[in-house]
């Protein structure tokens, strides 16, 4: 869409309008919205033309795109976090759309006091391309490009170099340069979506500033993460921390409270504890399967009752052929299994 400066728009799908004041790229310009005088950076195709810059009156052709929220800050003490001096980037699922299904807009945000000067590069493969590059003033946001589904799913990096300038009297601050590894499994995940000052709905928000260590932790995916727990869990504990077995009784005892199996649950869902906890059970049935009138104890707890389910499942289907019953009411209260192996 041709857009030229001092034409007047409205934005699609929105209520309002304004005039153009700048030509910021090939695809974003600044309009100087009616309603409240704020000068909004807006893609140009989520605009239409109602009257062209010399007063002719525009063809106002509809189209299904739909328009972001407004690309610049109102001040407010709910959303200035002016003492952190934090830049970050968020995709942001169009408004009225399921997260999970919907088109994501990649933002830049500026919550510093300073005007960034930046690029963005996406990786698709090996190749990088570059999108777009500009400045963009303290305590903003800009749109700086929109990604479907297909495209997520193509997309390994996104690519940030980063310069931070401010007038007058200033310390310098360190350029950025950010990587931002892309797991395209997190956007079909609900509870990836997180609330934040900087949207009315939910968004995946990444920092770009901070340690690099920091990022790099960020970057390790869900399956690297158990990785390295596992390892961790293997070197640092023994089988005697693991099993306890006690005296005359010979009976091995075995607590699958996961913070007895390993020291941190950091990064781990729910669901990857439990897998955890089952892969234990499972490991220690392995083990003792063909000790004839050996007697395990799993301490499973009570709690919301799944892993003690889980397990009875388990021996009802893998192991039906050895018997198993609670274990002592007075030594474990309902929290525990016993398992006599036949």
């Amino acid at each position: 869409m041709q857009i030229n400066i001092g034409d007047k728009v409205r934005f699609l799908n929105d209520i309002g309008g304004g005039t153009v004041t700048k030509i910021i790229d090939a695809n974003t310009v600044m309009v100087l919205n009616d309603e409240d005088d704020f000068e909004i950076p807006s893609m140009k195709k989520n605009l239409v033309v109602v009257e062209a810059a010399g007063g002719e009156q525009a063809n106002q052709q509809q189209t299904t795109h739909i328009t972001t929220e407004s690309s610049t800050f109102k001040p407010s003490a709910q959303n200035l976090f002016v003492e952190k001096e934090e830049v970050y980037v968020a995709f942001a699922p169009r408004e009225g759309y399921t997260p999970t299904e919907s088109p994501l807009e990649l933002y830049l945000i500026n919550d510093t006091n300073h005007i960034l000067l930046y690029g963005f590069y996406d990786k698709k493969g090996n190749k990088m391309e570059g999108q777009t590059a500009g400045n963009l003033d303290p305590k903003s946001k800009i749109l700086l490009n929109e990604y479907d589904l297909k495209e997520l799913n193509e997309l390994s990096n996104c690519f940030f170099q980063i310069l931070f300038y401010k007038p007058g009297e200033s310390d310098i601050k360190k350029p950025l340069e950010r990587n931002i590894k892309i797991q395209p499994v997190k956007f079909y995940k609900s509870n990836s979506y997180k609330d934040t000052p900087y949207f009315q709905q939910n968004v995946i928000l990444h920092k770009l500033t901070g340690e690099e260590l920091e990022h790099k932790l960020e970057e390790l995916s869900q399956k690297e993460l158990k990785k390295v727990i596992r390892e961790k869990e293997s070197a640092n504990k023994s089988p005697k921390q693991q099993i306890n077995v006690k005296g005359k009784d010979d009976i091995i005892e075995v607590d699958l409270h996961i913070n007895s199996l390993i020291d941190s649950v950091t990064g781990l869902s729910n669901a990857d504890i439990l897998e955890f906890q089952l892969n234990k059970f499972h490991e220690i049935m392995r083990q003792y399967q063909n000790s004839k009138g050996k007697r395990i104890v799993f301490i499973h707890g009570i709690g919301n009752g799944t892993l003690k389910k889980k397990v009875h499942d388990e021996l009802r289907r893998k192991y039906k052929k050895h018997y198993q019953q609670d274990a002592s009411f007075k030594e474990y209260g309902w929290g525990a299994t016993m398992v006599t192996i036949r």
